[in-house]
C-alpha cells in the first residue's frame, strides 16, 4: 500500500512517505541550526520536536510518483497556503497519481465556521491567526520577530465545503464528501487528524 502525506509538518506519520517544503521544514534537517533560531528568538521553542523521516519536496512541482500508483493522499491544513489555481494544480497531480480505488483526503479551515465563529465573538481579532495562519493584528515587537515571520506561510484562500467541493470536481474527481475528524477511510487517522485543528477545519474525502 503507498500513503503520502502532503505538507506534513512534525505531524508525519511511519509508514507514509512524507512531504514537505519551505524554511521551517529545511532548518529542522539541521538541528544545531533549529536551536540556534530559536536561541535567536527567530522562532518558537515548540518547534523543537522530532520530524519524521519525510523529504523536502516542493508539492507545486510533478509528483514523480507514477500515475495510478498511490492507494491514499493526505493533506491537510496545507492547500490554503496556496493560491486557489496552485491548489488546484496540486489535486490534478494528486487525481493523476491516485489509483482509481484511491482516496484523497484533505483538510482545511473552513469558511463556515470561521465566520460563525466571528458572529458569536464580534470580534475579527479573535479569528486573526485561523484567517491569516498567524497573527497578523499583532505588531511585530522588535527586528527578530519580524524575520520570524519568514518561517510562518499566510493563509492564501479559504474554502466552505461547496467551493471544495468545486475545486476537487474541476481536478477530475467525481465522489467529494465532507466526513468527521478522525472518521473515514484514510488510515492512521487517529495520528495524523491533530486535535488542534478540529474546532475550526472540516474533512473531506475524494475518489475518482
Amino acid at each position: 500500500m503507498t500513503k503520502i502525506n502532503l505538507g506534513c509538518g512534525p505531524g508525519g506519520v511511519d509508514g507514509w512517505t512524507n512531504y514537505d517544503w519551505g524554511l521551517l521544514p529545511l532548518v529542522n534537517k539541521f538541528p544545531l541550526i533549529l536551536k540556534i533560531f530559536v536561541k535567536l528568538g527567530w522562532i518558537d521553542s515548540s518547534y523543537i520536536i522530532k520530524w519524521p523521516n519525510f523529504e523536502l519536496f516542493d508539492i507545486r512541482n510533478n509528483f514523480a510518483e507514477k500515475d495510478k500508483s498511490v492507494d491514499f493522499v493526505y493533506c491537510s491544513q496545507v492547500l490554503e497556503h496556496f493560491e486557489r489555481w496552485e491548489a488546484l494544480e496540486i489535486s490534478k497531480e494528486v487525481y493523476r497519481i491516485l489509483k482509481k480505488t484511491g482516496v484523497y483526503r484533505v483538510s482545511v479551515p473552513d469558511a463556515k465556521l470561521l465566520y460563525k465563529k466571528y458572529l458569536k465573538n464580534k470580534n475579527a481579532d479573535v479569528l486573526a491567526k485561523d484567517i491569516w495562519g498567524f497573527e497578523k493584528n499583532v505588531k511585530p515587537q522588535s527586528f527578530m520577530r519580524r524575520i520570524s515571520r519568514w518561517f510562518i506561510r499566510d493563509h492564501q484562500w479559504l474554502y466552505d465545503f461547496d467551493s471544495m467541493k468545486v475545486l476537487l470536481n474541476e481536478a477530475g474527481f467525481k465522489n467529494v464528501n465532507e466526513v468527521n475528524y478522525r472518521t473515514g477511510t484514510t488510515p492512521d487517522l487517529n495520528i495524523l487528524d491533530l486535535e488542534d485543528h478540529k474546532p475550526t477545519s472540516m474533512y473531506i474525502e475524494a475518489r475518482k
